[in-house]
């Protein structure tokens, strides 16, 4: 590895942690102007907005990765890390094909609001 990969790694850790900030404060917005819809349209209103809690979640994941990386750690104990069962089988080089932002059934640890 070349002597400043851990500190670029650091850095874009970094930049992903505020564009992590960026994404959780306008998903809370979403989160109030969901609540002041009618009834009939708030169920799903609410299920897409916390499409914005799954990037959060994923965001938090890949993140730590790097921040594992940057401070030595092997690539499968910065991955072993991630709770998100779909991230770290895609970070593990299994189902890469989909890399959407819709869970999978086999999420692991994801953690939606309500």
């Amino acid at each position: 590895m070349p002597a400043d990969a851990p500190s670029l790694l650091a850095a874009l850790a970094a930049e992903i942690g505020d564009v992590r900030a960026g994404v959780d404060r306008v998903s809370g917005l979403l989160t109030d102007l969901v609540r002041r819809l009618p009834a009939e349209h708030r169920a799903e209103a609410l299920t897409d907005a916390q499409a914005l809690d799954v990037l959060i979640q994923r965001l938090d994941a890949v993140a730590g990765v790097l921040d594992g990386l940057a401070s030595g750690q092997t690539s499968a104990d910065a991955v072993s890390g991630v709770l998100l069962a779909d991230v770290a089988g895609r970070l593990n080089g299994r189902d890469a094909a989909r890399a959407s932002s819709a869970p999978a059934d086999d999420a692991g640890d994801l953690h939606l609001f309500d």
